[in-house]
């Protein structure tokens, strides 16, 4: 099996193979994240670049759950396969995928006939309203295989097959930033293109990424037969800190966005959107890193190398893109705003500057989460994903509203990361000790 390769690999080669490719991959994904926002932005105006902004909420939501079952099902699988039973793995690898494209129809389904109600409740004007409900329609008719794409890329690491997830993705971001270019820049399609060719890419990136599954040629395959139910709670309460994330951050951006168009307008949802392209570039390095060792993790654990899991976490290091984001940040503001905004260009360098910020705590808890999730130790992922999520941040962003305004609300992600990075250590240093240090001297 080349999940094996997590045991006999060398630290740094494990590192190589697993840290790198997945990465690459964020970073491509990330890639045509910006570039779709920056065609949206600059051909169509800040009014479509908030309307898509104000959709991204709904679309969280409706996506966490996939992200829930997909990575709570990806640390049993590694752990079955570091196990050897390559028959549990197998059947809890097909009946996810199966319960994930019925959930994703749904949603879909579902998606659709509350877009409306969803963009009242956030206060859009009508013409506002009406470019969200062009933006999301493709969304709603593609869910099953879209949802499944960002599941793929879980599955795909946890067979050792990373290079193959990485070139998948370049594939489908560039394949994706060449059909931004032909509808939106040549044809001068509206913001309904910018979603359609999303969509596209991503259901194409499903049937490539599944192919080798089909052919059995990985270390899981499709098998008939069904999981028990106290293993797939069990796997969803390990990955239902991505959903609470999701969830929470989708409540925080609805109340967010809701605050901004009070406060400045579409004008400031559409910088702080702005913002949030250029930020995904980084905290997706920062994610793929973290993300592409739940396997190696994972693997380990299940096949009780304990000392191993502690010298792979050890290599856990801190990415910040504090630096980036102050120097880089506002010269690529202006890309994303139409000939002669010069509103929107004042008001998104000023947001990022602050939000910049974010990444000089932010990268603690990223990493000692993902450490807690790839260890099959939920409640305290849980709780640490509750307070980061959801405890912390509507009160901080209401409190700092209140004393800075429309500044406060973009310095809520900082001090929200600065209080969680300390909860976040509180949190990881007992289970260290109890279930790692107890069993075997940490590598020297």
């Amino acid at each position: 099996m080349r999940s094996e390769l997590f045991e006999r690999l060398s630290i740094p080669k494990l590192m190589a193979h697993c840290v790198l490719p997945g990465t690459v991959s964020m970073v491509a994904s990330s890639l045509y994240i910006v570039v779709d926002g920056m065609f949206v932005g600059h051909y169509m105006g800040h009014d479509s670049l908030a309307a898509a902004n104000l959709m991204w909420p709904l679309l969280g939501i409706l996506f966490a759950i996939a992200d829930m079952i997909a990575y709570g099902s990806s640390v049993q699988i590694s752990m079955f396969l570091g196990r050897r039973s390559r028959l549990s793995a197998s059947r809890t690898f097909s009946f996810c995928v199966w319960v994930l494209f019925g959930f994703s129809a749904v949603a879909g389904l579902l998606g659709y006939f509350l877009t409306e109600p969803f963009l009242m409740l956030v206060g859009a004007g009508e013409d506002t309203a009406r470019l969200g409900k062009e933006y999301i329609i493709s969304y709603c008719v593609s869910a099953p295989l879209v949802m499944l794409f960002f599941a793929t890329d879980s599955y795909l690491r946890v067979c050792g097959r990373q290079k193959f997830s990485m070139w998948l993705r370049v594939f489908t971001s560039l394949f994706n930033l060449l059909l931004d270019y032909i509808f939106i820049v040549l044809l001068r399609q509206g913001i309904w293109s910018a979603s359609f060719t999303t969509c596209v890419t991503l259901s194409l990136g499903t049937l490539i990424a599944f192919y080798p599954f089909l052919r059995r040629r990985m270390d899981v395959e499709f098998v008939r037969g069904r999981i028990r139910f106290k293993q797939f709670t069990r796997l969803c309460y390990n990955g239902v800190t991505e959903l609470l994330q999701s969830v929470s951050g989708s409540v925080f951006m609805l109340v967010a966005n809701t605050m901004m168009l009070s406060l400045g307008g579409t004008v400031a949802v559409a910088a702080h959107a702005a913002v949030l392209y250029i930020d995904s570039v980084a905290i997706r390095v920062l994610m793929g890193t973290v993300n592409s060792l739940q396997p190696a993790l994972s693997y380990c654990y299940g096949a009780a190398l304990y000392a191993r899991v502690a010298a792979v976490e050890k290599w856990l290091l801190s990415l910040c893109a504090l630096l980036f984001l102050l120097t880089a940040g506002p010269l690529i503001i202006p890309y994303y705003a139409a000939d002669g905004d010069e509103e929107f260009i004042i008001m998104g360098r000023r947001c990022i500057v602050i939000f910049a910020f974010t990444y000089l705590t932010g990268w603690v808890e990223i990493c000692l989460h993902g450490f807690l999730t790839a260890l099959d130790s939920p409640s305290r992922a849980f709780v640490l994903s509750l307070c980061r999520a959801l405890l912390l941040p509507l009160p901080l962003l209401l409190l700092l509203k209140h004393c800075y305004g429309l500044d406060g609300v973009w310095s809520t992600h900082a001090v929200t990361c600065a209080v969680a990075a300390l909860l976040s250590v509180a949190l990881t240093l007992p289970f260290w000790r109890n279930k790692i240090s107890s069993r075997l001297p940490l590598p020297s």
